[in-house]
């Protein structure tokens, strides 16, 4: 799969990290929407479909269900991976990883690869 096509949604209540998580994966390669709410997340386009759900710590396991209800119900392949604090479990049908904000950058970046594919370079990688 190429990760030019890979879509990733990130939902979640925290504007600041959203917008941090979807700056560091598109700087990679990826095509990314965030969303804060429901109704933000089934406007999104269904063509083409997203690949990945990206559930913020902020959100409650209910939250966290409801955002994966929605998503797959949109797009029925898609992968969801919630993101917890430590000591906290997401729901059994999403695939869970333990949040530490000092390797939160790579961790995000392995856990999608292993998901959805590594990324290839982007014109908005850059080399400084």
């Amino acid at each position: 799969m190429n990760a030019n096509h890979v879509s990733i949604v990130l939902y979640g209540h925290d504007i600041h990290l959203l917008e941090l998580r979807r700056w560091f994966l598109h700087s990679c390669g990826y095509r990314v929407f965030s969303a804060m709410s429901l109704g933000e997340l089934d406007a999104l386009p269904q063509a083409p479909p997203i690949q990945l759900l990206t559930l913020c710590h902020t959100l409650s396991p209910a939250e966290c269900v409801a955002a994966a209800a929605v998503a797959s119900s949109r797009w029925p392949a898609i992968k969801k991976l919630a993101f917890v604090r430590d000591g906290c479990k997401a729901p059994a049908e999403i695939r869970s990883e333990v949040f530490h904000p000092f390797d939160a950058p790579a961790h995000l970046l392995a856990m999608v690869s292993e998901l959805v594919g590594h990324s290839v370079s982007s014109p908005h990688a850059h080399t400084y």
